[in-house]
Parts: structure tokens; C-alpha cells; sequence
């Protein structure tokens, strides 16, 4: 286990120009590449014009996307060919395909909406059920009267003249609705039909009688329909196939991958390109076995990182660990010369989370929540380890449940030891941001400026304890005016001036200032066991004073799950705080580049059938 974060390598790979977007997708799928090319040109006119080309792929995808996504997409690895040749060999095929998908498509939309139109009618006519109506009688009002269908939203209502007669049949998101009235009235209704949303219904000529006879008639009409569809569902699908689609498809999606994540690529020749980036394979086997499997012609290579580039941090830590990450990229990925506290935090993150949170009981609630979640959210590991801990403090507190009456405290009761309890916490951030200044020791070692931090830093940490220490032990004085002496004289040596000390004298001030606000926000975490343990005796005593077991029960389940909830949001608050702002502040700046992986090629896509 290291605390430093570890560097990506940079890799320069040499292939064919034609092969240049397979090579690409090959890196991509090991999960290991971030691609950065080291010129730039975005004015690249053949990508550019790969651009201009998958643009239309991208129009012609919105239209007939749903046809195409039947099949699938059979290439297991990107194109081998030039993608210009690739790209207007796959937009003529599919403009073939289309003289003949589109009558066969005109025809199925048709049938498709006037399906969605009979089976409103067949629901609609399901609910008029035993209705003495005659549909044949409706069709034929007229010249002076005139019928109406359509479909409203729910809630919608017509305001119909006296002279009109309406039907309405509510359905489940909408309500259908049936007028007769005078023609000549008829314009102004069905403009106001289509102002609320509403759809017009057309009556098929072949519909007729009573609801039961029409109900008959519809579901014969929608098997009829059923079979057509499928039909022609089966000669699009034919062509699909007959076209080659599924490669040319998968080719197309490859190209558009490329160019939205990668674009143009460095050439190194008019026949060969550069592939260039960063990789988190350290020894870069696995990337060299990745282009070997697939019979890559490349040359691999990892030569030192190119002036004014940054290398991107990859964080490498043990299982245990690394569900506290979170906290580290909160503030930002450590430089390649920074600290990752990740397994420190593993610590003291649950140390904190149960001291405020101790109980037994809630503590198990909560790991039973988090390993519900945890392999779905990232954050419930977190409440893992934050239960198991409440767990352990509620043993030394001797709490169950909000009850301090059911197991012995280990230790002792929060209530009757506040002092004990607002200490404790002091003394631990004392450890915790002596720690702090010794990982940015660490840090001043890997810059090469150990020796500054020995000069002053060291002085600083020296003053810090012995401030702390004379506070129990008044003979420790000595070893706080030693650390000012260093402080100073270390300052002084380094500015080579007395101007130096003069300085430093006002960064003492500054930083001694600092450091006392961020030992004393500590004590919070004393206060809020003890708000806890309160919290607790309140819902107990409420609890006992109801008199009656059901509502005792009642009570404690309530209660508890309010504690849980709020106090368990509020104590992950302060939890992050803590080491955000009062840890963290004393050796993270965050000032690393985030190792972002090259998504891989969707070059399988399973359709429907």
C-alpha cells in the first residue's frame, strides 16, 4: 500500500493510417488509454469531412433508427478499411436500401396509426358494453347533423352549445368523446378539439351496429392488421439483412465514436499516424497483449512524457480502502508530489462517524441498508463501515436503540462523563493534524524540499505539541519554546535575512491561529455524541411514559428511525467537514490531472430479435 498517487505512462503507438480508428478501439476496450495527441488539428480536413458524412448518418439514424435497432450490429472489432472508403460505401448502400425499405415503411406507419386507432376503439367500445347506441345511425346524421370522435386529455372539458348531444367514455390516461350536432356548427368544435390537444378519430367505413357487434368487428379488423404489420416487419427485416446493414451500421457507429472522442490523429507519414496518450498499465503488457490479440500492426513504445505535458493520477488502493476515495476527489485528484489519504481515512472517517453515532442497534440498521445498496451505490460501502463502527461505540456507551438499559457500557454513559466525552475528540484531532503535517513532510521529501520542511514545518509541528502537551504536563513548556526558537531560526536560514524571521513571525501568527480553530472544531464531535446520547434519553423516556406496549413499540420505532435519518445525515455532514476542511487543509491542494479512460467502441448492439 502506497499514499502516493501513482502516474500514468505515456505510450506512442506507429500504424497504418487505414488502420488508425482500429487501433484506437482496441486501446479503447483494455480500459487502460486516455488518448491525447500531441498536435492537435482540428482543421484536419479528411475528419472533417468524416464529420460532414456521419452527420447524415446521424439524420438518417433518428428516422429509421427503430427499424435498424431489430438487428444488430456484427463486428467485433472496429474497421479495418480507409474510413472515408468505409463511410460513402455505407451511405450509398443504405440510400439502396431505402429505394426499397421506403414504400414498404410508408405503408407499415399507416397500418401502425390506424392500429393506434382501433384499439381506442376497441377499448372504447368495451366500456359502452351493453349501450343501446347504433353506430350505423350515427354515420348516417345528416346533411344537417353531424358525428364527431376524439380523444381528449383526462380532465378536459368541451363547451358545447345546448343544441349538441355528447357521449364521453373516460380510458386510463385520456377520455374519448362522441358529439352529434349541427354541421354547420361543427367547424368551431373541432378547432377547439385541437386547441385542448385533443386527436380526431376517423370511422372506418367497414364500422357498424351496436358496441357488442362493433367490439367483434375491430378485434377482427386488428388481427387482420396484426398479420399485415408483422409481414411487413419481415421484408424490412429481409432487407436488413440483404443490404449487409449489420456491418455497415457497426462501421458508421465506430467512425462516429472516433470522431466525437477522438478525432484527428498525428500523422507521422501520408501512410502511417501517431496514437498517443496515457495508459494506467504500468508495465504496459496488457496493452501490448491487447494489439497482439488482434493482430495489430503497430509499433509500441513509452519514451519519457513530452515537455508541458501533465500526467494524469491514477489512485491504487486496497479494497478497503477505496470507498474513500470519495473524499479525496472531492477536493480534487493528489499530484504526482501529494499525499492520497484514502487509507488513512478508512480509518478515521468510521472513528468519527460512530464516536458522534454510537449505538448498537442503529449501527446494525445501517449496515443492513448499506449491504442492500452496495453494489449498486458507491456510498452505501461507506454506510457499511459507519454502522459497523456505531456498533462498537454503542458497546462501549452501552446504547441500544436509543436505550442505555438494555447492555452494560464497555466505557461509560455520554450523559454522565460530558467533559470525558468533549476530550477524547481533542485529543484525537490533535493526532489527526499532527498526522496531516506529516504527510506534507512526505510531500516536501518526494519535491526534493525536505530540508525547508525540517528548517520551519518541523519547528512549526514541535511548537504545536508542545503548546498541547504543557496544557497536562506545565514542566513540557521547554519543548513549545523550543519549536518557536526553531521556527524562527529555520525562517531566518532560509531567507538568509533576519527579514526572514520577521516574516515567518507573521506566518506563525497566521498558522498558530489556524491550527487552534481546527483542533477546537473538533470538540464538535464530542457535542454531538452528547446531543445524540440526549436525543436518545428523550425518545426512551417518551417511550416509557406511554403507558401501553403497542404504543411503546410504536414509539421506539418511530423515534428511532427519526434518529437514524436525521441524525445520521447530520453527523455524515460534519464527518466530511472535519476532514474536508480542518484535515485535508494541511498537505491536499488537489492540483492533479484526473486519469479519464477513452470510452470503448459500441461495436455490438442486440437488437430485438
Amino acid at each position: 500500500m502506497s499514499l502516493r498517487p501513482h502516474s500514468t505512462r505515456w505510450f506512442e503507438i506507429l500504424c497504418p493510417r487505414i488502420e488508425g480508428i482500429r487501433t484506437v478501439g482496441i486501446l479503447a476496450r483494455t480500459g487502460m488509454v486516455e488518448v491525447e495527441i500531441r498536435q492537435q488539428r482540428r482543421d484536419d480536413q479528411r475528419v472533417l469531412e468524416l464529420a460532414e458524412g456521419l452527420g447524415s448518418y446521424r439524420g438518417l439514424l433518428l428516422r429509421y433508427g427503430r427499424y435498424w435497432a431489430r438487428g444488430r450490429l456484427n463486428r467485433h472489432s472496429p474497421l479495418i478499411d480507409a474510413p472515408r472508403k468505409v463511410l460513402h460505401h455505407a451511405l450509398d448502400r443504405i440510400a439502396a436500401w431505402r429505394v426499397k425499405a421506403d414504400p414498404l415503411i410508408e405503408v407499415l406507419q399507416t397500418l401502425e396509426e390506424e392500429r393506434n386507432r382501433m384499439r381506442v376503439c376497441h377499448a372504447v367500445f368495451q366500456e359502452l358494453g351493453s349501450s343501446k347506441i347504433d353506430f350505423d345511425l350515427v354515420t348516417q346524421a345528416g346533411p344537417v347533423l353531424e358525428a364527431v370522435a376524439a380523444i381528449l386529455p383526462a380532465g378536459v372539458e368541451i363547451d358545447l352549445p345546448a343544441s349538441f348531444l355528447q357521449l364521453t367514455v373516460p380510458l386510463e390516461e385520456d377520455q374519448y368523446i362522441l358529439v352529434l350536432g349541427p354541421a354547420s356548427q361543427m367547424d368551431r368544435l373541432i378547432r377547439q378539439i385541437k386547441s385542448e390537444k385533443g386527436r380526431l378519430l376517423l370511422r372506418p367505413p367497414w364500422l357498424r351496429g351496436r358496441p357488442p357487434e362493433t367490439v367483434l368487428l375491430i378485434s377482427e379488423h386488428l388481427v387482420d392488421m396484426d398479420a399485415e404489420i408483422a409481414r411487413l416487419y419481415a421484408l424490412i427485416d429481409a432487407l436488413y439483412d440483404q443490404f449487409d446493414l449489420a456491418v455497415l451500421l457497426a462501421d458508421l457507429t465506430c467512425m462516429e465514436w472516433f470522431v466525437r472522442h477522438v478525432g484527428p490523429l498525428e500523422l507521422a507519414s501520408n501512410l502511417f499516424v501517431w496514437v498517443t496518450g496515457w495508459t494506467s498499465d504500468p508495465d504496459g503488457r496488457r496493452l501490448i497483449a491487447a494489439l497482439e490479440q488482434e493482430d495489430a500492426r503497430a509499433l509500441v513504445s513509452f519514451p519519457p512524457t513530452p515537455p508541458l505535458l501533465q500526467a494524469p493520477q491514477v489512485l491504487h488502493n486496497p479494497w478497503w480502502s477505496r470507498p474513500f476515495e470519495i473524499f479525496t476527489r472531492a477536493l480534487g485528484i493528489p499530484a504526482s508530489d501529494e499525499a492520497d489519504p484514502s487509507p488513512v481515512l478508512a480509518i478515521v472517517v468510521p472513528l468519527l462517524f460512530g464516536y458522534m453515532f454510537g449505538d448498537v442497534g442503529q449501527g446494525v440498521v445501517l449496515v443492513i441498508v448499506g449491504l442492500l445498496l452496495f453494489r449498486r451505490f458507491q456510498f452505501a460501502r461507506l454506510l457499511i463501515a459507519g454502522g459497523l463502527s456505531a456498533i462498537l461505540f454503542g458497546f462501549l456507551f452501552g446504547s441500544v436503540f436509543s436505550r442505555e438499559d438494555i447492555i452494560p457500557a464497555l466505557w461509560l454513559h455520554p450523559l454522565n462523563e460530558p467533559l470525558a466525552i468533549l476530550g477524547l475528540p481533542l485529543l484525537f484531532a490533535v493526532g489527526l493534524l499532527s498526522l496531516g503535517q506529516i504527510l506534507s513532510a512526505m510531500e516536501a521529501g518526494w519535491r526534493d524540499e525536505l530540508g525547508r520542511w525540517i528548517a520551519t514545518d518541523a519547528g512549526f509541528l514541535c511548537l504545536y505539541l508542545g503548546v498541547v502537551a504543557s496544557l497536562w504536563m506545565p514542566e513540557l513548556r521547554w519543548l513549545a519554546l523550543t519549536g518557536l526558537i526553531w521556527y524562527l531560526a529555520g525562517s531566518a536560514w532560509q531567507e538568509r535575512s533576519l527579514l526572514g524571521a520577521a516574516k515567518a513571525a507573521g506566518h506563525l501568527a497566521e498558522n498558530a491561529l489556524q491550527i487552534l480553530v481546527n483542533t477546537i472544531s473538533f470538540a464538535r464531535v464530542g457535542a454531538f455524541a452528547l446531543a445524540h446520547a440526549g436525543l436518545s434519553m428523550s425518545l426512551a423516556t417518551l417511550a416509557d411514559a406511554t403507558g401501553h406496549p403497542a404504543a411503546w413499540l410504536l414509539v421506539m420505532i418511530i423515534g428511532n428511525l427519526i434518529v437514524i435519518l436525521l441524525e445520521g445525515l447530520v453527523v455524515s455532514v460534519q464527518t466530511t467537514r472535519l476532514v474536508l476542511f480542518e484535515f485535508f487543509n494541511r498537505f491536499l491542494r488537489g492540483e492533479g490531472r484526473v486519469f479519464r479512460p477513452l470510452s470503448p467502441p459500441p461495436t455490438i448492439v442486440q437488437g430485438e430479435t
